[in-house]
Formats: C-alpha cells, structure tokens, sequence
C-alpha cells in the first residue's frame, strides 16, 4: 500500500536547540522550549514540548519558506527505520490526523533513539 507522503525531510547535524529559534519565533509562545533541532542546509525539523515544526526553505535566495506545524496530538502513529549496512540513513515517518504522512530522512550521525524517546514521551 503506497503512503501518501506529504514531503521528504532531510536532515544531516543536531543542532543546539536555540541556535536559529529567531526563525521559528513566530510560531513558539513564549514559554515553548525547543527540545531537538535538526537541520541540513535548506531544511530544519524541530521538536518543542507541544508539536513538531518543519521548515523547507526554498529558492535560490532561501527567502520563501513553507512552515509546517504537527502538534502531537494529531499524531495517530510513528515509525523508525534504522540504519543498515548499505543504507547509513535512519528514516522517521510520522501519520498526522487529517493531513498525510510525514518523513524525514535522518543522516549517519543522528541519533534514531533520541527523537524515539521523545515521541514515545509526548505521543499518547
């Protein structure tokens, strides 16, 4: 059964979880930590203690950006592929209520069970 896939995220390095919050200012109240960031050059992923915010930066300039905003109670289920041998990416795929699939393709030096881990704490 093929997945309706809404987009493909990919991130390759952990960032600190306030470094850049200036571009997701405008969607966090202001008592919203950011738990994880990821990132690579044009998309960025992070996980706060309400919902899921991922941003593709698009264009030559990287001026437009689409924002999408998955709060985890709309989350219905979740599954993780992990790395194998020839494969060194982990895939992240997260069903959201009323919208579709969502997935991000995590590279070699993410850590799969940290983001697990979270999701297994705010999914209910």
């Amino acid at each position: 059964m093929p997945i309706d896939l809404l987009k493909q995220f990919s991130v390759t390095e952990k960032v600190t979880n306030e470094e850049g919050r200036e571009l997701f200012e405008m969607f966090l109240s202001p008592t919203e930590p950011i738990e994880l960031y990821y990132r690579t050059s044009r998309d960025r992923v992070i996980f706060t203690d309400r919902k899921i915010i991922a941003i593709d930066i698009q264009g030559l300039t990287g001026k437009k950006k689409e924002f999408r905003m998955f709060p985890y109670s709309k989350i219905t289920s979740w599954s993780v592929e992990t790395v194998s041998t020839f494969d060194w990416d982990s895939d992240l795929k997260i069903w959201v209520s009323g919208v579709g699939v969502f997935a991000v393709k995590l590279g070699k030096k993410i850590h799969i069970a940290e983001i697990g881990k979270l999701l297994s704490e705010k999914v209910k």
